[in-house]
């Protein structure tokens, strides 16, 4: 397979990434632009906090966000979690050996980072993240309570969230581990192989100091599989 195509900025704002869906054409309903535009508007407008606009990142944002940000903190939600329970035919993986992606499930919680974004920029740089979160309605975009620390007096800031969006076809919950790590293990696509999604998400969650049990006994078990059935 050639060289793996990038989540960029740039790629964001050419149409690299629209073009890579639609060269795909049925595997996923992409989303318009006057819709995504919209979405954008009422987002803006449904934010709790018109103060400070602030988005959570628990998955690749955290490594690469590719957005323009003001600020960033260390933050954690309840009443979700992060998990790889929607099917990709798309980035990670493709039509013979679907990939497996991240979202947030209902449930428990998630450690990650906030980002702020400068008021000046906010429509410019929030549709930016649409364009690459919201292109096929794998989420809905939700805003969520935001935990700083105990100290701080930005604790119950609202920051905006990416929740798995259940009704959505390729919505996956229930996968037993096997299916689950032999899916991460082996599944490649124009992003990449679906395994360094994991490691990368693991390594950086250890650089921040946080711990998600889960995730870190996942990419040992994938690693393991790979060991014992992949040539390299």
């Amino acid at each position: 397979m050639k060289a793996p195509q990038k989540i960029s900025r740039e790629t964001l704002l050419n149409g690299d990434m629209k073009k890579l869906v639609e060269s795909r054409q049925g595997l996923a309903r992409l989303m318009p632009d006057e819709v995504r535009r919209q979405l954008v508007r009422e987002t803006i407008k449904n934010a709790p906090d018109q103060t400070e606009f602030r988005v959570f990142a628990y998955g690749s944002l955290i490594w690469n966000p590719a957005i323009d940000i003001e600020s960033t903190y260390r933050c954690s939600i309840k009443g979700y979690h992060r998990k790889f329970c929607f099917w990709t035919v798309l980035g990670r993986g493709c039509e013979d050996q679907p990939g497996l992606m991240m979202g947030l499930e209902q449930g428990g919680g998630c450690t990650g980072l906030a980002y702020s974004i400068a008021s000046d920029k906010l429509e410019t740089e929030l549709d930016l993240l649409f364009r690459r979160e919201m292109m096929t309605y794998a989420y809905k975009p939700t805003w969520v309570e935001g935990i700083y620390d105990d100290q701080s007096p930005d604790s119950g800031r609202s920051v905006l969230a990416f929740v798995v969006d259940p009704d959505n076809g390729r919505y996956c919950s229930d996968l037993d581990e096997d299916t689950m790590v032999k899916s991460l293990a082996l599944a490649e696509g124009p992003l990449g192989k679906n395994s360094e999604y994991l490691y990368e998400l693991v390594k950086h969650l250890n650089e921040l100091g946080y711990e998600d049990p889960e995730m870190s006994e996942l990419a040992i078990k994938v690693r393991r599989f790979q060991s014992a059935h992949c040539a390299d």
